[in-house]
């Protein structure tokens, strides 16, 4: 709630409205909004403990958020008109600017939205009214930062937790490796209620060494509530639902024939003979001593007919549990020095009765709080320890406790993934951009949202509210994933803000409430339905099909021209050819997905997005052009481009775009072609609309990873190449450099020659963490090599003429990964210089 307030109270003193306030009485409102949102801002943290008890405050509260977002969004409107005005003015489009804001539209505007603002003050001033007969406690609100010391606390989340189920693991391998098994296929249920460890159990018998060995296909298959066979079939072999049952059979049956296999059913709760039976029937054709392992809650599935016996799980006996307690509570997971913590941390462990999910959480819970200075005597009687409860119910509350200690703006990033479903595999960028978009990472002069919203990321990741983490390239965090039962807290908190709507309920609730909405309905011809148009307040629309759905036109157009509040719209893999000129209505928009679709030109119209900060239009395979005037996107600072194989050029301006992080791709215009007749105040002129690689150079913000392409258009002025100034982009840690498809425009001398004066002047910043060279015609690499101190992985890829690596290769002391390919010249006395690579993998 807090966010919303304090973005409210940083929209009512912004710069923007100054002009606004020029007519008569607004300056009174604007004032007069400020006083009261401060004045309720200072009671929130009062107010939102008391809901947990009282009913009429807790309807107040929603009543408080609603407005608070109606203000939200007419400040965010004022703002967005104040910077659509700046930058017509600066692109100098003189005569559009002065019919546009002509002084009469800008009066008549701005009298439009002091009417909305005095709909909305009246409002909050009846809230603000019965505020008072509730008496809260001022508690004034302070900015939150993650400590810097608990930025690394998420590497604790992997494998060290998994403690205390040696005998469970011992008692699945004896039946793995036992020569009487002679069945085709043999399954193992891992039973126990949330949060005991199945599938920490599970990932510890399917990850161990000799399993690794043993078997010749291994596969894990997270399964969702309705999952049925047919689901579980095509995530086996990796399928969207395309085919029907009998070639989906017919795909496994050669997948699995003759292979000792073992799969793993993670959270089964199909409890259906008739489903055991056909998923039986269908990895039937494996070699004998095949495994299904199970994990699920259900004492039934465990017990199904031709199963193995049951591993039961129970909760961690008293010394285990201690201990994982206090690797999470204290520093190196060392006893603290603290009598009275010790005390307080035993009576807490000893009422979590051994599950190892409400250990780890309330340990981390103490240990953020301990650093603090904060009394933590409340732990030991707090009612959510009440013998009366259940253990389930216990675990659940302790949960709900960490979730209440969470600072405000982190409370939003966790109702917000309810949205999600169970087992959903989140893009951690992906998911930081969104919260971004949504306004729940506080802007700070110092840091920008990014890092601040990463920080919030590894707090929950450190509490445990996220797990499975994967690594990419450079040992950033790529996925990860949600416990279920923090899921379960998750749409708990989020209540009627959000909805999910799911297969056979695509008419949705009644409720109207609504600001953010998720489709989740696994079939592919399903149509997107138009109920949407009744949340005409939503924030959030995402479409989450792993298959193909298909949006119409039409409904693509009712959605820009109908939802004017979109913050975030999410609609990937939706058979969308055309971008609606309506998209440019969405003056709200921060985050636009449109990725794995069809679309082979962008509309100008998306230019129109001042507020746009990511754009995805990754794997339009078929995508050619981007706008002309990308430049008019002055917000944007995420640009996903990959997999847009036939993109020839980038367009002019895009270096002014100095807010830009992410830039996957850029392509080096052939500096022929791209050119555009321009009709200025009479004057017809050319002006060129493609790119040059120059435009790179004021890019210093970039992050993550840039792959430039076709570098061979630079052969005939190899010292253009300087102008990208790779050497002044420090935060980038991928680069990927690609000369492109082999021509004969050059020969092979000059190519040589001019290769090697081109990666020369594309030396990247030290501190880069994966080099990437494709296609490169030179015999030598480059010096500058040998000073990437930092550098993990090293690839080249057909790179025919080479002769030589590089001295300076035996300095890369952190270099894990060596991959080349497609160079036949190098000498076997070459690869000396490769020896302390612990991987090389190499195929001439």
């Amino acid at each position: 709630m807090d966010t919303i307030a304090a973005s409210v109270l940083e929209g009512l003193t912004s710069l923007a409205l100054e002009e606004f306030k020029l007519l008569r009485n607004a300056k009174d409102d604007v004032e007069m909004m400020k006083n009261t949102v401060g004045a309720i801002r200072a009671t929130l943290l009062d107010a939102e403990a008391e809901a947990n008890n009282n009913h009429q405050v807790s309807f107040w509260l929603a009543r408080l958020k609603d407005v608070l977002y109606d203000a939200d969004d007419v400040l965010d409107d004022l703002s967005t008109e104040a910077l659509r005005k700046g930058t017509m003015t600066q692109n100098k489009v003189a005569k559009k600017v002065r019919i546009f804001f002509s002084e009469s539209n800008q009066v008549v505007y701005n009298i439009k939205m002091a009417h909305k603002l005095r709909e909305v003050r009246g409002t909050l001033d009846k809230i603000e009214k019965d505020r008072k007969e509730f008496n809260f406690t001022d508690q004034p609100l302070k900015p939150f930062f993650v400590l810097e010391g608990r930025k690394q606390t998420y590497s604790l989340v992997q494998g060290d937790e998994i403690i205390g189920r040696g005998n469970e693991k011992n008692v699945i391998l004896r039946y793995f490796f036992d020569s009487n098994v002679k069945s085709s296929v043999s399954i193992i249920p891992i039973v126990g209620f949330g949060g005991l460890g199945k599938t920490a159990l599970a990932q510890l018998v399917y990850n161990d060494k000799h399993v690794q060995e043993y078997f010749e296909l291994r596969k894990w298959v997270c399964v969702s509530d309705e999952c049925d066979v047919r689901q579980i079939a095509q995530k086996l072999l990796g399928q969207d639902n395309t085919k029907e049952m009998e070639e989906v059979q017919q795909d496994l049956r050669q997948l699995i024939e003759g292979k000792k296999f073992l799969i793993v059913l993670d959270d089964v709760w199909n409890e259906n003979d008739d489903f055991w039976n056909s998923l039986k029937r269908l990895l039937s054709q494996g070699a004998e001593g095949s495994m299904v392992v199970v994990t699920t809650r259900s004492h039934k599935v465990g017990k199904m007919k031709d199963t193995h016996k049951p591993i039961i799980l129970e909760g961690l006996d008293g010394k285990r549990s201690w201990e994982l307690f206090c690797r999470r509570a204290f520093k190196r997971g060392e006893e603290s020095n603290d009598k009275e913590l010790l005390a307080i941390g035993r009576e807490v462990v000893r009422k979590c009765a051994g599950v190892p999910l409400a250990i780890i959480v309330v340990g981390s819970l103490v240990s953020e709080k301990a650093s603090e200075g904060i009394d933590l005597s409340y732990l030991k009687n707090c009612e959510l320890w009440n013998v009366d409860k259940k253990v389930e119910e216990r675990v659940f509350a302790v949960l709900k406790l960490s979730y209440d200690h969470l600072p405000s703006p982190i409370k939003n990033c966790v109702a917000f993934c309810s949205l999600f479903p169970k087992d959903f595999l989140f893009k951690r960028q992906t998911l930081i951009q969104m919260w971004i978009a949504e306004g729940f990472i506080p802007s700070t002069n110092q840091r920008c949202e990014e890092d601040v919203g990463h920080e919030y990321f590894v707090n929950l990741l450190s509490r445990s509210f996220f797990q499975d983490v994967t690594r990419d390239g450079a040992d950033n965090i790529e996925t990860c994933k949600m416990h279920d039962l923090i899921h379960d807290l998750a749409l708990s908190v989020a209540k009627h803000e959000y909805l999910v709507i799911k297969e056979g309920k695509e008419d949705g609730s009644k409720e109207t409430t609504t600001r953010h909405l998720s489709y989740d309905v696994p079939r592919k011809k399903w149509k997107v339905p138009t109920s949407f148009l009744k949340f005409e307040k939503l924030r959030t629309m995402l479409l989450l099909n792993d298959i193909f759905c298909q949006m119409d036109h039409s409904v693509f157009d009712l959605v820009a021209s109908k939802l004017k509040c979109l913050r975030v719209l999410d609609l990937h893999k939706a058979h969308i050819t055309e971008i609606p000129e309506s998209i440019g209505k969405l003056k709200h928009l921060r985050f636009l997905d449109l990725s794995w679709n069809g679309i082979r030109q962008v509309s100008r119209a998306i230019t129109r997005l001042q507020n746009l900060q990511t754009l995805n239009l990754s794997s339009n395979y078929d995508l050619r052009e981007l706008p002309s005037d990308i430049s008019k996107l002055v917000s944007l600072r995420h640009l996903h481009l990959t997999k847009c194989d036939r993109l020839e050029w980038m367009p002019s301006g895009l270096g002014q775009l100095t807010s830009l992080q992410t830039l996957t791709h850029f392509v080096v215009d052939d500096g022929k072609t791209h050119w555009r007749r321009v009709v200025d105040e009479g004057k017809t002129h050319w002006r060129r609309v493609s790119a040059r690689i120059n435009e790179l150079g004021e890019l210093n913000n970039l992050r993550g990873s840039l792959t430039i392409k076709e570098l061979k258009h630079l052969r005939s002025n190899p010292k253009e190449a300087e102008s990208a100034r790779l050497q002044d982009k420090q935060h980038l840690q991928q680069l990927s450099l690609d000369w492109g498809t082999f021509d004969n425009k050059y020969d092979e001398f000059s190519k040589v020659d001019s290769d090697e004066l081109i990666l020369e002047r594309l030396c990247p910043h030290h501190t880069i963490k994966v080099l990437l060279i494709k296609r490169f015609c030179g015999e030598s690499l480059p010096g500058w090599i040998g000073n990437l101190l930092q550098l993990r992985r090293l690839e080249l890829s057909d790179c025919h003429s080479l002769k030589s690596l590089p001295e300076g290769l035996r300095n890369l002391t952190s270099l894990r990964r060596l991959t080349i390919s497609g160079s036949p010249l190098l000498s076997r006395d070459e690869w000396q210089k490769t020896v302390h690579v612990p991987f090389v993998d190499s195929s001439m």
